[in-house]
């Protein structure tokens, strides 16, 4: 009891020194709070960096894009929860904050930052689900409205347009002003952050290019790279970098499960006939050889189809050993510390070589009549090549005799094709437009692995490539688990029970909360 009294009167002579109510508001804000944040590049890093960390998305947005499988979720049940978009949300509120802060203290390089990566998320949520809380979106912060209503994809569309055009607006008049390392994208580049934004214009430009006549944005870009500048090389990619210190970034793939790595996910037969076709030596970075299967002293690539039942895939090929997994890019410590690399895999958001090929799709279709379809067609295949190549550590050469499981010794050469990729005839730019579009579309589609939900989005838009479909392509002793291919996300269950009324009007518009319904700009 004297210990309790003594504490007492201590507290009560701290408080005595400090006066009753002098600064008793500050003492009493937690000085966590976003509103407490005078400087908004704090925020920058860690939104960019859970830009990065988004497993999920990168994950479902692969087994969706046919690119990988998985036997747990190939029936598409797990895919469709609130995890596959729940964290850009969250994550939402902070990067609004930064935008309202910035303005706020006049920042306009800070803003226009936070812009971006605003409606980068928001392209990839309304490219989810559809319909989306947009305009009312992060309301409930200030206890304004816990039940904000759907935008249509069309609107949402339509106002990124608008802000990715002002955030370029913002960054023509700014300056860095030393944000250096709080930007982990690109260390303050305000050029390259203009490059980001109007090749991600870009990206919803031709997306909705089937559904409103968008010649004059695109010709506008183009004509103007001065006022409008775009990726022209990787050094221009949004890739996050992941850094050797755990502390400072944390590499999802280098971080992972050793169960998760070795567990049900394979290479898919789609993207393995697709490249085998080529002899495409991306396989080679993408995926690794089998465990078992050696054939006449040759690493062995097999993928697993997906969505069949779960007695053939347990079987398929001969076992788990006798399937692909993902490359050692993206092996996890846990596998092989020697050879896993915490820096080789970066988290892309938009690459030089997407630009390329929505180039090439727009010169094709004449939508543009600025540049060559068949040189940003090229360019875009060279680009991913060497991106690749690029992201091999120097010690992958000496993999063949020590790694754990064994694979191919690779080096950046070995990835760069020679001249007689590009003259075969499923790559040479020759043909019809509809062949031309598609060579387009496919190379546009293998360069998307491993980035998100864009694989998916493109073969949703395109059509291509056109092997992406519920029924196997190779002859299986029972059907599939699905009927058809999904085509969206329905929207998580918590929206039926806390946005109940705005949940039912978005549905009643859009179409049933279901995988089959269509996105507005899918016409395929």
């Amino acid at each position: 009891m004297k210990t309790i009294h003594k504490l007492i009167l201590i507290a009560s002579a701290f408080l005595l020194t400090i006066g009753c109510t002098n600064k008793f508001e500050e003492i009493n804000t937690n000085p966590n709070n976003p509103d407490r944040i005078e400087q908004p590049k704090l925020l920058l890093s860690g939104v960019i960096r859970q830009l990065g960390n988004l497993g999920d998305v990168k994950y479902y947005g692969s087994v969706l894009g046919d690119y990988l499988v998985d036997q747990y979720v190939s029936m598409f049940n797990d895919v469709f929860n609130s995890t596959l978009t729940g964290e850009l949300y969250y994550d939402g509120r902070d990067v609004q904050d930064m935008i309202e802060i910035a303005e706020k203290n006049n920042q306009p390089h800070v803003q226009a930052m936070g812009i971006i990566i605003k409606s980068f998320m928001f392209q990839q949520m309304t490219d989810t689900y559809g319909d989306f809380p947009y305009s009312e979106a992060f309301q409930g912060k200030n206890g304004d409205n816990f039940e904000p209503k759907y935008d249509t994809q069309e609107d949402i569309y339509n106002d990124l347009l608008l802000q990715l055009e002002s955030a370029n607006e913002l960054l023509m008049k700014s300056s860095s002003e030393e944000i250096g390392t709080y930007d982990c994208l690109y260390n303050g580049d305000i050029l390259k952050w203009r490059k980001f934004g109007n090749s991600l214009k870009l990206r919803l430009l031709i997306r909705m290019s089937g559904k409103k006549d968008v010649s004059k944005n695109i010709s506008d870009m183009v004509s103007d790279p001065g006022k409008y500048p775009l990726m022209s090389s990787n050094s221009d990619n949004a890739a996050i970098t992941y850094l050797d210190d755990e502390s400072d970034h944390w590499c999802p793939p280098y971080n992972a499960k050793l169960e998760k790595f070795n567990g049900t996910e394979f290479m898919s037969v789609v993207i393995e006939d697709h490249l085998k076709a080529l002899n495409d030596p991306r396989i080679k970075v993408f995926f690794s050889p089998t465990v078992k299967g050696v054939e006449g002293g040759k690493y062995v690539y097999a993928g697993v189809p997906n969505c069949i039942r779960d007695a053939d895939a347990a079987n398929y090929n001969g076992g788990d050993s006798y399937n692909s997994r993902k490359g050692y890019i993206f092996a996890p410590r846990l596998l092989d510390s020697k050879y896993a690399s915490p820096t080789a895999a970066q988290s892309v958001l938009l690459a030089y070589s997407e630009v390329m090929f929505n180039l090439a799709e727009a010169r094709e279709k004449g939508i543009v009549s600025i540049g060559d379809a068949a040189t940003y067609y090229k360019n875009g295949i060279a680009a991913n090549f060497n991106y690749w190549a690029s992201r091999i550590p120097s010690n992958f050469k000496d993999m063949k005799s020590m790694a754990c499981p064994p694979t191919e010794a690779l080096e950046a050469s070995n990835v760069i094709p020679d001249a007689s990729y590009y003259e075969q005839p499923k790559v040479a730019y020759t043909g019809t437009q509809a062949e031309k579009l598609e060579k387009i579309g496919v190379q546009k589609w293998i360069s998307l692995y491993m980035c998100g939900i864009e694989g998916w989005s493109e073969w949703r838009r395109t059509g291509f490539p056109k092997d992406i479909s519920v029924t196997p392509p190779r002859n299986l002793p029972s059907s599939s688990n699905i009927s058809e291919w999904p085509r969206r996300v329905p929207y998580p269950q918590n929206e039926q029970v806390y946005n109940t009324k705005q949940y039912q009007i978005a549905v009643s518009r859009q179409g049933a909360d279901s995988p089959l319904t269509r996105m507005w700009w899918d016409n395929k």
